[in-house]
């Protein structure tokens, strides 16, 4: 049975986006490669001995292939990288023309899962931190190789999201290069581990309504309006990624106005999305319908989630439990659709308000079932 190993690159912030000369957004690449010495070269090179086969999204599929074919350097590293099997997990792609490339189309997880199953080297994750995501979520990843630069980049993709759910690993091997990049190689375990600290430093009721009485003093009641692009992908893999940057500047742009127009407060842009509060959900809703409006003439549909709840006010963001329903809650919505909660349908004011019930659901991380709609407006 073959092993799934995700090896990465990583700064001191957990970012794992452009370690080579591939564009960063705020041009911080090729900061990985400012540590790399003929050590750590050997160590790539015997990693790569115990692999089978590449398994990469389509960004990192796309980068690889604009180089490798044609690198210089170690020619010997370079016909290493073209002759092994690459298998591209992409919904977009056409084709995929570099030399013993596959695309996997259908279900991804289910493709690579049978590819576990035969025999055979290992089957290594380079980059694709979005491909990472979905790996974990499915349970498909047996070992991380995370080699550690000692750099703050301050932006960039990181190779875990936010929201994932808990995942404990142990550590199995550890290694520290001459340039102060440290290996750190981890396992998935099936049970977090425990110990006697878990019981001496809990926290006694008390405690407990301390704390709730000092955060209490920062939380308000507030609707929060989580909005994203509709088939964001294929939209960046037709547009390049230069005009998909101009156009989600312009989408940005767009946004602020028509939340400032209905007096709502831009916490901060999602990639492809945006956060906001407003201190009444009918506010919440026609900002979410000008929205719509808006960037139709962009080019682009957008979905949004709307829920109304307490929230801790931060310096420059916001959180809680009323965050997380939202954004849970977009998950939920279609293309083009505003789903709202049962507490917001409750709240909204307006006779030209129309709220199409979309039944109870679970929302991941989230107790409970919740009553969910689709708002419109006639």
């Amino acid at each position: 049975m073959r092993r799934v190993i995700v090896a990465e690159f990583m700064t001191l912030d957990g970012v794992m986006e452009a370690p080579g000369f591939e564009e960063h957004p705020d041009g911080k690449n090729a900061w990985a490669l400012r540590f790399q010495t003929p050590e750590m070269q050997q160590f790539i090179r015997d990693q790569f001995a115990t692999t089978g086969a590449f398994l990469l999204g389509r960004r990192t599929y796309q980068i690889w292939a604009a180089f490798w074919p044609t690198a210089g350097g170690d020619e010997d590293f370079a016909k290493q990288m073209n002759d092994l099997p690459k298998y591209v997990v992409s919904k977009t792609l056409e084709e995929a023309d570099w030399s013993n490339s596959t695309l996997i189309r259908g279900d991804p997880f289910e493709q690579i899962a049978e590819l576990k199953r035969q025999p055979g080297k290992g089957i290594l994750v380079e980059g694709s931190a979005d491909l990472v995501a979905g790996l974990m979520e499915h349970d498909l990843v047996d070992e991380y190789q995370l080699l550690l630069f000692p750099v703050i980049l301050g932006s960039g993709k990181h190779l875990f999201r936010d929201g994932i759910d808990l995942r404990p690993l142990s550590l199995v091997e550890t290694r520290v290069f001459e340039s102060g990049v440290v290996l750190l190689v981890y396992r998935p375990e099936s049970e977090m581990p425990t110990s006697e600290y878990v019981e001496t430093y809990s926290w006694s009721r008390e405690q407990v309504r301390s704390m709730h009485a000092a955060e209490n003093t920062d939380r308000v009641l507030a609707t929060v309006l989580f909005t994203d692009v509709v088939d964001s992908t294929a939209r960046a893999a037709e547009l390049g990624d230069r005009q998909w940057r101009q156009l989600l500047d312009r989408h940005d742009q767009v946004s602020r106005a028509e939340v400032a127009r209905w007096h709502g407060r831009f916490v901060k842009t999602t990639g492809d999305g945006l956060l906001a509060t407003f201190d009444a959900p009918t506010r919440a809703l026609r900002c979410a319908f000008g929205l719509q409006e808006t960037m139709t003439p962009l080019g682009l549909e957008i979905r949004a989630a709307i829920h109304t709840g307490e929230v801790e006010m931060r310096e420059d963001d916001v959180g809680g439990i009323g965050v997380h329903i939202a954004s849970r809650a977009l998950a939920e919505a279609g293309a083009r659709e505003i789903i709202v909660t049962r507490t917001v349908r409750d709240l909204a004011t307006g006779t030209d308000l129309d709220f199409r019930p979309r039944g109870s659901v679970g929302l991941r991380g989230i107790p409970g079932e919740w009553e969910l709609f689709a708002a419109s407006a006639r």
